[in-house]
């Protein structure tokens, strides 16, 4: 028989938690108030009562192998002829409370359930303490309850939470019984597609980390989804979460899915969009404002049970189920995720501080990450921990409130409490418009912390921020993360200034690698794969491995004759880039004239695009530094087998760079300019210090590391299948040089020559 932990907080909270959907209240401090108040109280407690007194009761499941292990921790508790048992809440208001909340009262009565049964019992009384920070009692409301009445309004909770659980039991035995006779998706594995998929599936087993690298084009999604199915269907994990760093790189997952599907699998997959996307009405997410936020907990779990019936729950899924039951999308696609076997989702909702599933991540370790396209890990969690006070933004948004609700406003005084902080700053007198601090000022810590509860208090008032020119969220959740990073090992984050009239501080995080490895040890495996994670070694390093967690490198099945690589010497340092737009364009033109067909040109910069770009002599379209969805399609429509000569001008690491797919002759070949160095600024050069400290090579891991893997995944481009043709040009001298040569993967030739005669040799001889 199965046993299975419930605790009675979690039992409470699926029935009752809430009506209408609020955005989290209170101030930043809340939490440790609440911890305050509750040893407060129990520290007042007199003669005969006990704090955090352990209960736990065993209750079977009709018709099914299993039982319920309830268990929890009664607040306050004072034993006698008549028991009492005390839940303690924090109470913030000015007004003393009128009656006890209804999820607060339940928990007291399931306390009171659990030692009827358990004492053999016929009566208990059950109090809500609500106190303050000091614990000084606020409210308290008694009731004393026969072992009858306990048990009837503990069923109100038990049997709902049984009904769903019956119901995904049920879905589980049907899911593992087709997860067993699942079958690779495909006709048979590429080399070293079967070794991929043991690796995998052993870290799932071992609850161990995996750093792959395989190269673009061989099925890295297959590899990694077929074996985590299989151990997901064996109870080796409770749930899989894939995670991309943007919507386009979902495609690999769905595509291998949709193959797997016409075995048949059932699988509930859930493809989480962001909120933004999602929101039918751009409003407040309040009651008062929202009809979908308003009663959304009275329809939702109706609107769920029907969702259960199908297998794919993809973003237009559930928006129509939405729909039908007036509920918030993105609201109701965060329950689906408490019980999806498998989600497709940014990085942020599992790492993101900030925005992860805390119900998913803050309560259980039993799931497992598939981390696609892992080389991005380093600088989206770095930019997930690094947080800002911009006091430009922030005087703009003052004058809104100003404007609005007058300057007397608590959110006007905390908006200017933190101006004058930064005013404040002790910064030198050379004249210098940017720096490190090291160490940030209390009258600025305090400041902050001031504003984002001034934010929080005022979140449901209808401000016109539009006005401002600005978003809310530009301002606030920076704020937000620059507060958090506070609160962290200040060691992990240097304090980054810039400007002299208008400042900015940023909370800039060094510390990647104790963060990943801190948030995912807990977790049922992790697998970090990319075609671009060389060198495999220092990837792991970077990311926080241990001793025990693997790597695994997957040769290139493509034949190399199939890719001709070509090496130029250029010179695209800085300084040299305006003499070097002659030769880059006679280049771009021997490639587009040596075969009719479509082409990509990858540029470090923007600028540097637009700049050779007034000098090709052959038509061209350009990526935009902001592109539309549609404008995105429009780009790409021309890139298509045996469609119309196309050359299409991109920057290296942007939306072109990774996650799309050009079969065939849909791409004949890239030139990359330069190496792909991140610019240098302030933040390169504080992470370059930081890795020099740290490892003894700062110009590596903050320059050419991330460099190369841009430039690696845009020539992963060209050959996608064993029987695709193409050709890459490299136009830097530095390809040359060994350090550079030793971050290519393996597989590359790359040759010198005269780019029009090998060229034409290539296409001839193919």
């Amino acid at each position: 028989m199965e046993t299975i932990r419930v605790a009675v907080r979690t039992l409470v909270e699926f029935t009752l938690h809430g009506t209408d959907i609020r955005r989290l209240g209170g101030q930043v401090k809340d939490m440790q108030d609440g911890m305050l108040g509750h040893k407060a109280r129990q520290a007042l407690l007199g003669e005969g009562w006990e704090a955090e007194v352990p209960l736990s009761l065993t209750v079977p499941v009709e018709d099914e192998d299993a039982e319920l292990l309830l268990c929890g921790r009664m607040d306050a508790f004072c034993d006698g002829d008549v028991p009492i048992i005390e839940e303690i809440k924090l109470w913030q208001h000015k007004e003393a409370p009128l009656a006890p909340f209804e999820a607060h009262e339940m928990q007291a009565v399931c306390y009171g359930h659990m030692l009827c049964q358990t004492r053999g019992i016929p009566e208990v009384v059950i109090r809500v303490a609500y106190v303050d920070r000091r614990g000084k009692m606020r409210g308290a409301f008694d009731q004393s309850l026969t072992a009858e009445e306990c048990r009837a309004r503990f069923l109100t909770v038990f049997e709902p939470y049984v009904r769903r659980m019956r119901l995904l039991r049920q879905h589980r035995r049907a899911r593992d019984a087709s997860l067993r006779h699942l079958r690779f998706p495909f006709g048979s594995y590429r080399p070293g597609q079967r070794e991929m998929a043991v690796q995998v599936y052993t870290a799932i087993r071992l609850g161990r980390r995996l750093f792959a690298s395989m190269p673009t084009g061989t099925g890295k999604s297959a590899a990694a989804l077929f074996p985590s199915l299989k151990a997901l269907g064996e109870g080796l994990t409770g749930q899989l979460y894939y995670l991309t760093a943007r919507t386009t790189q979902r495609q690999g997952a769905l595509e291998a899915l949709r193959r797997m599907r016409e075995q048949p699998l059932h699988l509930w997959t859930l493809t989480l969009d962001a909120k933004d996307k999602q929101c039918p009405a751009k409003t407040l997410c309040h009651p008062d404002y929202c009809p979908r936020a308003k009663g959304h907990f009275l329809r939702d779990h109706a609107a769920i049970e029907e969702m259960l019936k199908t297998d794919d729950w993809s973003p237009e899924a559930i928006r129509a189920m939405a729909d039908k039951h007036c509920l918030c999308p993105f609201e109701f696609s965060l329950s689906l995720a408490e019980i999806a076997d498998l989600t497709i989702c940014d990085y942020n909702y599992a790492l993101d501080p900030a925005v992860h599933i805390q119900r998913i991540f803050d309560q259980t370790g039993n799931v497992t990450l598939l981390i696609d396209e892992a080389h991005n890990l380093l600088s989206r969690v770095r930019e997930m921990l690094s947080g800002t006070v911009d006091g430009g933004r922030i005087r703009k948004l003052r004058a809104i409130v100003g404007k609005t609700a007058g300057r007397k406003h608590p959110l006007y005084k905390a908006m200017t409490g933190v101006l004058k902080a930064l005013d404040d700053l002790p910064l030198p007198e050379d004249g210098s418009t940017e720096g490190e601090l090291q160490k940030l000022p209390t009258s600025l810590d305090n400041a902050c912390m001031e504003l984002t509860d001034a934010f929080m208090t005022a979140q449901n008032e209808a401000f016109p921020w539009d006005e401002a020119g600005e978003k809310l969220s530009d301002t606030l959740l920076p704020l937000l993360s620059f507060v958090r990073a506070r609160r962290r090992d200040t060691t992990e984050c240097a304090w980054l200034w810039q400007g002299r009239k208008h400042r900015v501080l940023t909370a800039f995080a060094l510390d990647v690698a104790g963060y990943f490895e801190e948030v995912t040890t807990m977790l049922r495996g992790v697998v970090c794969f990319s075609a671009t994670m060389q060198p495999l070694e220092d990837m792991k390093l970077l990311l926080g491995g241990q001793e025990e967690d693997a790597c695994f490198a997957m040769p290139s099945p493509f034949p190399p004759e199939h890719l001709l690589i070509l090496q130029k010497d250029v010179n695209t340092r800085y300084r040299f880039r305006d003499a070097a737009c002659e030769v880059i364009a006679a280049e771009i033109c021997a490639m587009v004239n040596s075969k009719p067909g479509r082409y990509l040109v990858f540029f470090p910069s923007f600028a540097y695009l637009r700049q050779v770009s007034s000098m090709l002599e052959v038509p061209h379209q350009a990526q935009k530094s902001a592109m539309s969805d549609e404008e995105r399609r429009a780009f790409l429509a021309p890139f298509v087998p045996d469609g119309k000569p196309t050359l299409g001008l991109c920057v290296l690491g942007g939306i072109f760079a990774e996650g799309i797919d050009l079969p065939g002759s849909a791409l004949d070949g890239v030139v990359i300019v330069g190496v792909g160095l991140p610019q240098v600024n302030l933040f390169q050069e504080t992470l370059r210090a930081y890795y020099e400290r740290t490892f003894g090579e700062g110009f590596l891991y903050a320059y050419m590391i991330p460099g190369m893997q841009k430039v690696i995944q845009a020539v992963g481009r060209v050959i996608r299948t064993e029987n695709d043709l193409g050709t890459v040009l490299l136009l830097d001298d530095r390809y040359r040089q060994s350090a550079y040569r030793r971050l290519c993967p393996p597989h590359w030739q790359i040759s010198r020559g005269e780019t029009d005669r090998m060229l034409e040799r290539f296409w001839r001889s193919r």
